[in-house]
């Protein structure tokens, strides 16, 4: 997959589909299925058109949204989905003042698309003045074929990104994962901590997280990928009430694992939310407590069959970051 900075010439009989990709969610999924058997069967590129930052970025910065995916990471997920080419344009206040037939006729138009899928509400152009229906007519005179989807849904709701986002900070990880079909990750640095989990006996990697979106405060049986292995883990995220609460951190038990970690990068990937946050009255208490999480992540984790939460938190997400 080849990734683009600016429009400058025709590609190879472009099949293109446009829009900001976070999280890559079955919606997306489904979209960038039909642009790649598209452009494969008439022998052309399979192409997304994405912006950075997030156009709320800049045009609405206080109601810009934490990001499901970093940016690497959402790469990665376009590359596994077959696509050819990412045309990565900076989000400006001058892109975001062009005119709808302009942003046709400048990005579009230049680049050759061939046929364009986008879902029935897609809005482009200043103020997102431009609609499907103008597009359906200048699609033709440009040489142009859209395709319009509608948007796929999970029960009665519209699978979406913010609304991912939502379950994901309201730590509902199961929900999301269905609406993702996979698990959501984090991705980070190994950093050092309190070293409270080891003085306690279950030793913790505590992860600076550069992932955006990071779920509810809360315990969560989760796996952990480093450097090509794939381990069980129990997931702590919160303020460690018992000590006193303190800053936010994410730290990770993984089991049967005695490693040193520090300053090196891996991914969380959060499978099912075990409980809340709490405040012990006691140490001994919260030992106890950590004992019968890690029994029931033990279990959780080793579900088995194609329905498995596993099963697609692995398979179904970026390759493992170089570490």
């Amino acid at each position: 997959m080849q990734i683009l900075r600016h429009v400058t010439h025709p590609l190879v009989r472009p099949v293109m589909t446009i829009g900001n990709f976070d999280g890559v969610h079955l919606g997306h999924q489904d979209l960038l299925r039909r642009v790649t058997e598209d452009a494969r069967s008439r022998g052309g590129s399979a192409v997304v058109l994405t912006f950075e930052p997030h156009p709320l970025k800049i045009l609405a910065p206080s109601f810009a949204p934490r990001l499901i995916l970093a940016r690497k990471d959402k790469l990665a997920l376009l590359r596994r989905a077959g696509i050819d080419f990412v045309v990565v344009q900076r989000f400006t206040s001058s892109f975001c003042a062009l005119s709808p037939h302009d942003f046709v006729s400048r990005y579009l138009v230049r680049l050759g698309v061939e046929r364009l899928w986008v879902g029935d509400d897609f809005r482009f152009g200043k103020d997102r003045a431009g609609t499907v229906r103008e597009l359906m007519t200048w699609g033709p005179a440009a040489g142009m074929e859209i395709e319009v989807i509608p948007a796929v849904a999970d029960s009665d709701h519209a699978i979406s990104s913010s609304r991912i986002r939502a379950l994901l900070e309201e730590g509902r990880v199961d929900t999301a994962r269905r609406q993702l079909g996979r698990c959501h990750f984090i991705e980070g640095l190994v950093v050092k901590g309190h070293q409270r989990g080891r003085e306690l006996g279950f030793p913790t990697a505590n992860v600076r997280s550069r992932t955006e979106v990071v779920p509810a405060n809360g315990i969560y049986a989760t796996l952990v990928q480093v450097g090509g292995r794939q381990m069980h883990s129990v997931t702590s995220i919160g303020v460690n009430p018992t000590f006193g609460s303190g800053p936010r951190t994410i730290e990770t038990h993984i089991l049967d694992f005695e490693e040193d970690l520090y300053g090196r990068r891996l991914q969380v990937f959060f499978v099912e939310r075990l409980r809340e946050e709490r405040n012990f009255p006691s140490v001994e208490g919260l030992v106890r407590r950590i004992e019968e999480d890690i029994v029931l992540a033990r279990r959780v984790l080793s579900r088995n069959g194609p329905e498995s939460p596993v099963a697609s938190c692995l398979t179904k997400s970026p390759v493992s970051p170089s570490i």
